[in-house]
């Protein structure tokens, strides 16, 4: 569930849906269980079960006991896999109801679930197989005690894992959870970048976006490798996360690349924004789980003050990757490579307006914006960072004060509102207006 760098190249993609998902893992617990059982069940023809027999460490004294024993298992598996698919299903439809859709792509990447679900499906498959070996008419010795206690050692780790897996299942609608790795992993540097003046030339080559969708990610790497030291400029025009139709230019070059179809295969496109699309979506994630706890139906302004928090948290991450107007964003690794829409204003503008129009309402989530804006104002003047960065700061919260107190019903709630951008720096050139 961390971000980090999005997706780089088609096969990442696919690979992604391939594994992002709940069914992946059981799907390679069935294929596996039956292997282990055959390796388990040749292991007791070869004399491990007779041993254990042997040393009386057979659980079982009749084949009837072990058919029943082992009937029961299966059953005990199946009823739990049903219950824990059950419970999966209810908790992820109602903490999406009141948290967020979006947050499903998140959760199906969780691992302890996938892995729970893998092993009830693991333990099912083998327990069916040993049933199948099982003859109430034979001799004790010639049961496979080997398999038999294997199956319950299996079963008994299943079970402790089952409730492991449900507290974490119900710990799964405590929404701070999900804020907290979500402004974490919105504050990691994807792509580091630096300013350089704008490619002044003409473009030779627009490559146009095959079908319509949202950038999942951009393979830098890769397309450093094709281009080679063909071309000496190249702008990548829409920044992962953006939406894009068919034919729409995806990137410029100053001449024709060789390779356009491997290069195009290099970025991606889903068909929904996802969780692969890395510091862009959780920042707008976070945005969108504020604005839902602010909606009248669930009306939870602590939901929205915590997002603020972890939008400070996300800023104060990228802060390095601020561009002044006038410049170019390029990659450090390959500043020929221009890349608008991946700097810190290009990931805040946008879910910064969108926040303050959802926190307009709500003198005290405003107040707290306007506070976490002043906070990372004086970090970052103690770290000497770019004066635009500052400025860029002090403005947002001129612009989320403004709103604030023209929404205001009560004279109380609009004196705080200005209190606190008071609050923000008494030195600043920028006033609100009375």
């Amino acid at each position: 569930m961390a971000g980090g760098t999005p997706l780089k190249g088609l096969r990442a993609w696919i690979l992604h849906r391939l594994v992002a998902n709940y069914w992946s893992l059981p799907a390679v617990a069935v294929l596996v269980a039956p292997l282990v059982a055959a390796l388990v069940l040749v292991a007791d023809r070869a004399g491990a079960g007779a041993w254990m027999h042997e040393r009386g460490l057979g659980l079982l004294t009749s084949s009837d006991t072990a058919q029943d024993l082992t009937i029961a298992i299966v059953g005990v598996d199946a009823a739990f896999l049903t219950l824990y698919w059950s419970i999966t299903l209810i908790v992820l439809t109602l903490a999406a109801g009141n948290l967020g859709v979006r947050l499903v792509d998140r959760w199906l990447q969780k691992g302890l679930v996938r892995l729970s679900m893998a092993g009830l499906t693991f333990c099912l498959v083998f327990s069916i197989f040993v049933l199948a070996r099982i003859d109430p008419q034979s001799p004790v010795i010639d049961l496979p005690h080997f398999a038999l206690g294997t199956m319950l050692v299996l079963q008994l780790v299943n079970i402790s894992m089952l409730g492991v897996a449900i507290h974490d299942l119900g710990r799964t609608m405590f929404i701070d959870r999900s804020i907290d790795h979500i402004g974490t992993a919105a504050a990691q540097v994807s792509v580091k970048l630096e300013p350089h003046p704008p490619y002044s030339g003409e473009w030779g080559y627009f490559l146009p976006a095959p079908r319509e969708g949202y950038v999942e990610g951009i393979d830098l790497e890769r397309i450093a490798e094709l281009l080679g030291s063909s071309c000496a400029r190249a702008r990548l025009c829409a920044a992962p996360g953006s939406h894009v139709l068919r034919g729409e230019p995806i990137a410029m070059f100053e001449s024709e690349p060789d390779k356009v179809n491997a290069i195009s295969k290099a970025i991606p496109l889903g068909a929904f924004r996802s969780g692969a699309q890395s510091t862009v979506f959780e920042i707008r994630l976070l945005v969108e789980i504020a604005a839902r706890a602010l909606s009248p139906g669930i009306n939870d302004f602590y939901t929205a003050l915590a997002c603020a928090d972890r939008l400070a948290t996300a800023m104060a991450g990228q802060a390095e990757n601020w561009i002044d107007e006038g410049m170019m964003p390029c990659w450090v690794d390959d500043p020929r490579f221009e890349l608008p829409g991946q700097d810190f204003r290009g990931l805040f503008d946008a879910p910064l307006d969108q926040f303050r129009q959802a926190a307009a309402d709500y003198p005290s989530v405003s107040i707290r914006m306007i506070e976490n804006f002043g906070r990372l104002y004086a970090l970052l003047e103690r770290d000497d960072a770019p004066c635009g960065l500052r400025d860029y700061l002090k403005q947002r919260a001129q612009e989320i004060c403004q709103h604030a107190m023209d929404n205001a019903e009560h004279d109380k709630d609009r004196n705080a509102v200005k209190t606190a951008f008071a609050r923000f720096d008494e030195a600043s050139p920028l006033k609100v207006a009375a």
